[in-house]
């Protein structure tokens, strides 16, 4: 009876043949593949692009802050963003 395999159910087998050593036709003869058409099989897939994993990231320019705005409980601090020295003091006082 023929057996439906998805095509990661394909690739195991084609790794499992790479892995065991055997001929292609001593493989198949062992799990009753018709080995021409693991050939096939085998030769298509391998022909098809592994995917990378990876993903095109698009990189938007950093907008220009003018201002920091501070929350410490009850109380905001707006600061001009450019006085980088007087927030880290401002920092520094409320972590104390």
């Amino acid at each position: 009876m023929k057996k439906h395999r998805t095509q990661s159910e394909w690739l195991a087998l084609i790794d499992e043949f790479e892995q065991s050593g055997l001929t292609q036709t001593e493989f198949c003869a062992q799990r009753g593949l018709n080995a021409k058409y693991f050939s096939l099989r085998r030769m298509k897939l391998k022909a098809q692009p592994e995917p990378t994993g990876f993903t095109q990231a698009v990189v938007n320019k950093p907008q220009a802050i003018d201002q920091v705005t501070l929350h410490y409980g009850a109380v905001t601090v707006k600061l001009p963003a450019s006085n980088a020295q007087t927030i880290a003091q401002l920092v520094k006082a409320l972590a104390a």
